[in-house]
Formats: structure tokens, sequence, C-alpha cells
């Protein structure tokens, strides 16, 4: 087989897959480079492969601009190199016999045609890489996702679990990856500005929502045009063709399609567009309009070789970014089924899985299952697995270690653990490792503790951590953070927190918050739940559970409670209760609880511990709750018990903690609010008397037990302890005496009125009417509640509400002479 190679000096951007912009007189078929802010990255990361050989991948929407922006950089960093652009069937292995010296580059637009086992496989670009040789590649982001997804239906946050991860997914993974952005910058629309090309010009007028790339490559032209045909007097037969072609190519088959299969499938999609009542063309004028060039540049529908058809990409990444694979009709997986061949066989049970439809996720994969293809296999093994069929999956998982797969080796422990037969998971998982299983590191290292072995499980977790396991350095942070080593087990997280692990994800974004570092804790988070969501998708159980507490944290609560049903529907049991208070009711809308908690307190006293907690400030990292459904943690005293509020996920986890080790809060975010008012002195409503107003603690409560129930109350609350201390009274109980015992004590300054009380001083704006109550009558009121929350505008509702509060306790504070604040 004949390679060719190229000076990169003398390349022509159309042939290395540069779109054609539309035709003007006196113009190229390509306008002059308009930088982009990306450059700058991609020409840093060229110099650095210049040294070392590997791979460098640019991912993004189609006609975003990857290919172009790529083949500049490499005309500015490679301009002395030879480039090589293999057929996309070719079995590319054959290069290293041609490439006789250095400063070769390899050019793999579309990199999923290249991913197969005749072209770009782990082995090979690690031979490319051992020669110095460069692979630059572009691919469409919904590949990127589907091919990087490599969650199995039985993994576990804590790397237990079978893996299937495919080839495909191994070479990208090994690439250096650069995302870049369809719509363009500011900066990126200025530097446009400059150019004199009238094409550019009139793209810059088009509506912001485009990028200027997807727009000179007519991609929103052709898109408009599509979109408005299914009409009387139109072509709706044409755009039925082209959705058929459009949702066929979205399922991960080739792109280029039989000529055959789009017409079969077409007729659904003008069934759903209103059928005869269209009028619709005839099938040749339909073919005839699909495959009419646009503006000099492309057509809806793009002749390939050997009489297939392909959908223009851009058409397609439209429809992948607006929805979902769950959206594709049940009409198109058979044609699916029909036309794939066996180098996408594993991406189309990929996005089957992703769309629900595990039927067609596994009788894609058996033709790769009875070759003995390890993907095949292990895809085909996690899926028996996700259903429980363990007889099937061992099948499966045993056929692929016997032809010498790490994955297929470290899959038969994953499932000997999830079968409580230790012994025979330490073999497997030792054996994994041999066979260069990273993963399988951690997964060891939990088997050894659970044995008994917490030295072997700790060495074996440092071991992984520095090799870059995930799953190894999740426990290693644990251990590390339980020794009281707070830097280092922060470290490990990070290396958890920059594999592919939600949760690790979330953890170290708490982490984050709690050293100040709100920007990059925000990224995490982010990286969590987009994380947490392409696996959900893929029915990882924890996945679903981890999507949950992220859109619980955002306030989500209704998407929180889908990703929890689908968590369980997928085999997770959660033992969280979100709980919902009635729409009049004072305190917390939700509130994440455990089961225990909730066993403890029973239902009714759990809604009243709502009524007494308020959405202030995480009690540990110190930023807003906002409208997030926190998470209660409970710290049992034995007697009584402290109940906090904390980040849902990012800085606690509900939890009952009857230990005796406490685990400690800063309480940086400990909120109390107040207000000074005059209350009637009993039954004279006449007469009035000063009081500061306090509500001492938005975000903890106490519980305090009885011998055998456990009853709710404020922080100062009705059986508190710190309320006994202060010899406050429930205010339902009629005024206080006029007493003074010490523990204390009224000031007053020239605009506001404090007490001060057990080495806590609360204060509140006060008129100058109230200042000389509080002197006229030696004193004021302390009343101590719950019955107000954060902002709560003062109103006499207000004030009945705490005065008739069964939380509201007080007691006379005596004014300290020539103590004035």
């Amino acid at each position: 087989m004949e390679f060719r190679w190229h000076p990169i000096s003398q390349a022509d951007p159309i042939s290395f897959g540069i779109h054609r912009v539309p035709d003007y007189p006196g113009y190229s078929q390509v306008v002059d480079y308009v930088p982009r802010t990306v450059d700058t990255e991609l020409d840093e990361r060229l110099e650095d492969l210049t040294e070392t050989g590997g791979m460098l991948l640019l991912t993004g929407d189609s006609a975003a601009g990857k290919s172009r922006a790529l083949f500049e950089s490499m005309l500015r960093k490679l301009s002395g190199w030879l480039v090589c652009k293999p057929d996309p069937d070719a079995n590319i292995s054959f290069l290293l016999a041609t490439a006789r010296d250095e400063k070769r580059v390899i050019w793999l637009d579309d990199l999923d045609s290249y991913l197969h086992s005749d072209s770009l496989t782990p082995s090979l670009l690690d031979e490319l890489t051992a020669r110095k040789m460069i692979v630059l590649a572009t691919l469409r982001t919904e590949f990127y996702e589907h091919y990087t997804d490599e969650s199995g239906a039985q993994s576990i946050s804590r790397a237990t679990g079978p893996r299937i991860p495919s080839a495909p997914g191994r070479v990208i993974r090994m690439a250096h990856h650069i995302a870049l952005q369809r719509i363009w910058t500011d900066v990126e629309r200025q530097s446009a500005s400059l150019s004199e090309d009238p094409r550019v010009s009139e793209a810059l007028k088009s509506d912001k929502a485009y990028g200027l790339a997807e727009y000179l490559a007519a991609g929103p032209q052709v898109l408009k045009l599509w979109r408005s045909a299914s009409r009387v007097k139109g072509n709706p037969r044409g755009a039925a063709l082209v959705a058929a072609a459009i949702d066929l190519a979205r399922t991960g088959v080739d792109p280029s399609l039989p000529h055959g299969a789009v017409e079969r499938l077409h007729e659904h999609y003008l069934d759903q567009a209103g059928g005869p009542a269209l009028r619709p063309e005839s099938i040749d004028e339909a073919w005839a309009w699909a495959s009419k060039v646009i503006l000099g540049v492309t057509s809806p529908l793009v002749p390939g070789r050997g009489g297939t058809w392909k959908p223009f990409d851009y058409l397609v990444s439209d429809i992948a970014r607006m929805s979902h694979p769950t959206d594709l009709p049940e009409q198109v997986w058979p044609e699916a089924l029909r036309v794939v061949d066996d180098s996408r066989r594993a991406l189309v049970s990929t996005v089957a899985r992703v769309a629900g439809r595990r039927d067609i996720a596994k009788e894609v994969l058996r033709p790769l299952a009875d070759a003995d293809d390890p993907d095949g296999l292990i895809n085909l093994g996690a899926l028996s697995a996700s259903e429980h069929d363990y007889e099937s999956a061992n099948r499966y998982f045993m056929r692929a270690s016997d032809i010498g797969d790490a994955t297929g080796t470290h899959n038969l422990g994953a499932l000997c653990y999830t079968r409580g037969d230790l012994e025979r998971a330490r073999k497997w998982y030792a054996l994994a490792i041999e066979r260069g299983e990273l993963q399988s590191i951690g997964a060891l290292g939990l088997v050894c503790e659970k044995l008994g072995n917490q030295e072997e499980a700790v060495a074996l977790w440092k071991r992984g951590t520095e090799a870059g396991d995930p799953g190894s350095a999740l426990h290693y942070s644990d251990w590390l953070a339980s020794k009281w080593q707070s830097d280092e087990a922060m470290g490990a997280l990070l290396v958890a927190a920059d594999g592919e692990n939600p949760f690790a994800a979330l953890s170290y974004a708490g982490a984050l918050l709690r050293k100040k570092d709100h920007e990059t804790a925000n990224v995490y988070v982010s990286r969590s739940y987009e994380i947490a969501t392409k696996q959900g998708y893929l029915g990882d159980p924890v996945g679903c559970l981890i999507a949950g507490v992220n859109a619980y944290s955002f306030g989500n609560v209704q998407m929180g409670k889908t990703w929890w049903d689908r968590a369980r529907d997928n085999g997770c049991q959660i033992d969280w209760v979100v709980l919902n208070a009635p729409d009049d009711a004072p305190g917390l809308r939700n509130l994440v609880i455990d089961q225990v908690t909730l066993d403890k307190l029973g239902d009714d006293e759990a809604y009243l511990l709502m009524q007494i907690l308020w959405s202030g400030d995480c009690l540990d990292c110190g930023y807003p709750l906002k409208e997030g459904v926190p998470a209660l943690y409970v710290d049992d005293h034995y007697n009584w018990s402290d109940a906090k509020l904390f980040h849902f996920g990012l800085c606690r986890y509900p939890r009952w903690n009857d230990s005796a080790l406490t685990t400690v809060a800063k309480d940086v975010g400990i909120t109390w609010e107040s207000f000074t008012t005059g209350v009637p002195a009993g039954h004279n409503l006449d007469q009035l008397l000063p009081a500061l107003i306090v509500n001492p603690s938005m975000e903890a409560a106490h519980l305090v037990s009885d011998g055998q129930d456990w009853r709710a109350t404020g922080v100062y609350g009705p059986r508190s302890t710190l309320s006994a201390a202060l010899h406050m009274r429930p205010i339902w109980a009629g005024l206080p005496p006029k007493t003074s015992d010490g523990l204390a004590w009224s000031l007053t300054g020239s605009d506001e009125v404090a007490v001060a009380a057990l080495h806590q001083v609360w204060s509140a704006p006060a008129t100058e009417e109230l200042i000389a109550l509080v002197e006229q009558y030696g004193g004021a009121l302390l009343i101590v509640t719950s019955a107000f929350g954060p902002g709560t505008p003062v109103t006499m509702e207000v004030v009945m509400d705490v005065l008739e509060s069964w939380t509201s306790m007080t007691r006379w504070a005596p004014l300290r002479t020539n103590a004035a604040l």
C-alpha cells in the first residue's frame, strides 16, 4: 500500500478538509486565516511534540474551524516537516515502513473514521510516538464524548466495578486534547473585522448565535434551507431524505450511507412531517434537491464513494447539539444494524446505551464478540453484568482475558468482588496489574483492606496515586485525611478529581471552597456534573446518583429526583431522603437527610427540625447555601446532638455521626439575625417593653434525647442545654421577672441595643425611642427564636409570629450601667 508524503510548506488547505466558502469573483475558495484564541495553545503544544512525538487532538462542533486552526498551526510550527493524509480505509500501520526519518506528521481529519483495528490503535500510536512522529487529528464533540465515556454499568466511585474502555477510547485518552468553541469571541471577531474579504465582512453581519467559520462554510444557510423544505410546494421528501441520513449518522455508523438505507428510512420522516398532505415531490426530484450545491460550497447530502451519501456534517452537529440520542426514533436502529461495519460497532453500542436501547447495544456487539474482538467481548460482558447476568459476563470477560486483554482480567476480579469472593478477586486484580491495568491497583487495595491488611492497602493506593490512577487516589486521599495529613490528602484528591470520577471532582470542589478558591471550585463542580450526567445517560448508577447530588445542590429538586429515580432503576440503593416542606411552612424548603437520622427522629420531628433551620451559610466552607438543597449532618453527643447544614456533596453528605470522632466543622458560616422592637407588657397593650429579638443560628439546631426519642429544638430553644444554662423560659409561659443573675446584660449605643450572654454578643439597630425605653426600664427582654429567617422584613405580623412561636425563649437582660456600646 502506497502512502504519499508531502512537504507541509506546500500543503493545500482544501485537500486537508478545510471547508470551502461561498463563491465570490476574484477571491479563492478559502478565505485568509483569521486568528483564533486557541492558536497560542496549539502552537505551544506542537512545539512540545516536536521533541517527544505524540498525538494532538482538536475537538469541537462541525464547521467550528477545527481543521483550519490545526492546519494553520501545522504550517507555522512544522513547515519543514513531511505530512501524510492516509485514506480512512487504509491500514495505517504500514506507515511505519514508509517513514524512514524523523519530522513526519500524520493528518487524520475526522478521527472517528480511523478508529478501527486496521487503523490507529493504542499500540500503533505508541510506536509512532516512539519514533517522534506527530499525529494531528480532529474530532466532532459528540463523538469525543461517546468514545471517552468508559463507565461500566456496574462501575462505582471506588473503582471495583467492570470497566469497558474501548481501543478508540484509549487512543483518544493518549492524545493531547484541546477543545475549540464554535462561537467566536469578541477578540476573534475584532480580528476578522480587519479582513478585506467581502465574505468575511458579510459573515460578521450574521447572527452571533453562529460562529464565523460555520457561516463561511454555509452551515446556517444549508440548515435554514433544510428546515424550511418540509412544506407544501417545498421539498418535503428531500428534507425527509436529509433527516433520515442525519439520524442514521447520529447512531455512530459510518456517515457514508448506502443510497437504499437513506431511502428506506426517509418514509418515516416524511410521514412525521405530514405525509401526502404536503404533496411530496418524486424520489428523483427529492434526491436532486438534497444533492444540489448551495452557494458553491456544499449540499445537504454530499456524494461519497461507491454510491454512498453523507449528510452535511454541520447538520449532524446541529441536531446532536440540540437533542439527545434518546430522541432517535425506533425506526432508525434496525437500519443502523443493517449498515454498520465492524469498525463502528463499539461506538454504535455506546450510542444505543445512551439512548436507552440495551437490546440494540448488545445485538450490535455480538459479531465482534463472536470474532473474539476484545472491545466486543468487554462491552458485551459489561452490559450483561449491568443486567446481573453474571454467568454471561464471566464468560465474555474470561474470553477477553484468555487472549491477554488486561481489562477483561480486571473485570473478572470485579465480578468476584461483586459476589463477595475476595480471594479470587485478589488473584485476578493482581494478574491485571501485571498486564498493565492501572485501575486494578486501587481495586486490589480495597480488597486487601476488606481482608484486614490495611498496611498493604495503603501501600497499593499510594503506588496507584503516584501512577495516576484516580481510584487509588480517592482511597489514598481518604486515608491521608483520616490521619490529618490535609495537604497530602488534597494532592491525592486532585489526582482522583482529574480522572473520570464525578464523586472525586465534587469533593475536590468542596476542598477548594474551604481554601477560598471559589473560581476553581466552580470548574470542578461543572466537571463533576458533566461527567456524572454523561455516565448516568449510559446507565451507570453512580453517575445517576452524583448527577442527582449535583442537581439538588443547584436547587433543581425535580432534576435531582429524576436522576435518583434512574439510579434506583439501575440498581443503586440510595440511603438519603429529600424532605420537601409544605408551601406555607417556615424554615427550610428542602433538606437531604440520611435514612438513619430519619429513623431516629421520625417524620414529624424531621419536619419540625426543618422549621427551625434556615438556609444561611454552609458551616464548613462558609459560602451561602442559596437555593441549593442542604445536607443535614448530625454529631451525636450521647444525650444531645448538634444538627447542622452543609453544602450537599461539596462539603458534607448526610450522616448521623455517633462515633467517638467528631468531624470538625469550622462554623465559619454561623449566621444570626436580630432586630429590636417593643412588645406588650402582659395584657397591657399600651405598655411596651424593649426587646432584642434574635435568631442565634440559622443553620444549626439541637436534638435532645429523652431516653427513647429524639426531639428537635433550636440552639437556644426549649429543652436545649444552652437555653437552660442561660435560665431562659418559654415566652408562652409569660414574661420573665426583672432579675439579675449575672448571665446576661443589656448595653446601649447611639443607635443600637446589644445583649451579652454566655460569651456571645447580639446587637441590632434601635430607634431613639427604643433606647430610651431600655434606659427607662433598666434593661431589655432577650427573645431567642427560630421563627424568622434571613432577610425577613420586620413587620407586626413577624413580631406576633415570634411571640406565638413554640421555639421562642426569653429572659430579662438588665442594663449594665456605664457600659454603653
